[in-house]
């Protein structure tokens, strides 16, 4: 069985308020499964040495993106930042708020081909119950638990351990290979996009849009034909990159409510009107090096 470097290493960035245990993962399954209008059903073979005994996977029809789509508008308020990719979109992930702690969410296509899509669910390395069998092609649940107090809340963040992967399917590039990253916090670290260097702001014009990789073109915002393009996936890097802690992954081009929530997040902490638009002055300030970080908890 193959491994897929860049997904497992996604596991190490998941997000976890407190530890989830398999009861979360039943319960996201159900929403996701209810938000798809999708069907319950076992995980392919090929998953068997891969990720968590408590995995839980969901057949759906419509694309991979639609898919993503329709859980971003169902879900958005619970699903953690923008969804990443890096397998060029071929799948896609994030991560959802459960009572427990946030639940590893995957879309890729069905391996077994007995429906379009397959999502995949599954528990973060080392929260209760993700247990492995340490095997290559595994997810372990070793880790190291810490407890950080956030606003009287214990935080048990796990030191990363490897997790689920999907193996590669013969035929049409799907290229599965579920992974589970590892955890974010209310105002300490936990997971999410890549901290980029934070900058003692002062926004001035001298830096202002040095850094930003496209010329800024239109006003990006939340509407009912979502807006996508390479200057939408710029604003989603760029957050991805300044939000604390660091989580990695890219943005998937497409403004959708979980983006204009980091988008507002960050106009809040960099004195910016808190819009959810990027309009020139948050472009010019977002691609600045005065641009300060941010705190995940702060994305609503």
């Amino acid at each position: 069985m193959r491994l897929a470097l860049p997904l497992l290493a996604a596991l190490l960035l998941c997000p976890a308020l407190a530890a989830p245990g398999p009861g979360d993962v039943e319960r996201a399954t159900t929403r996701v499964a209810q938000a798809l209008d999708g069907v319950l059903r076992g995980c392919p073979t090929s998953f068997a040495r891969i990720g968590t005994p408590d995995k839980r996977c969901v057949g759906a029809g419509g694309t991979v993106e639609g898919v993503r789509v329709r859980l971003g508008s169902a879900l958005g308020a619970d699903l953690y930042g923008v969804w990443r990719s890096r397998d060029e979109q071929r799948s896609v992930y994030n991560w959802l708020r459960t009572p427990g702690g946030y639940v590893y969410v995957r879309v890729q296509p069905d391996p077994d081909g007995r429906a379009q899509t397959l999502v995949y669910l599954d528990l973060p390395p080392g929260s209760v119950g993700a247990t492995g069998n340490g095997s290559t092609g595994s997810a372990t649940g070793s880790a190291t638990p810490s407890t950080t107090p956030q606003g009287g809340v214990s935080v048990r963040r796990p030191t990363p351990a490897p997790a689920p992967v999907t193996p590669a399917r013969p035929a049409p590039r799907a290229t599965p290979q579920p992974t589970a990253p590892a955890a974010p916090a209310r105002t300490a670290p936990q997971p999410s996009p890549q901290a980029s260097a934070p900058a003692t702001p002062s926004p001035g014009p001298s830096t202002s849009g040095n850094l930003a990789p496209v010329a800024f073109r239109r006003t990006l915002q939340l509407q009912a034909q979502r807006q996508n393009g390479a200057d939408v996936e710029a604003v989603q890097n760029r957050l991805i990159a300044l939000t604390r802690p660091s989580g990695g992954g890219r943005g998937d081009g497409w403004y959708g409510p979980v983006t204009a929530a980091t988008v507002r997040a960050f106009q809040a902490s960099n004195g910016l009107p808190v819009t959810g638009r990027v309009d020139q002055a948050t472009w010019n300030l977002l691609f600045s090096g005065e641009a300060r970080t941010f705190p995940a908890s702060a994305i609503r």
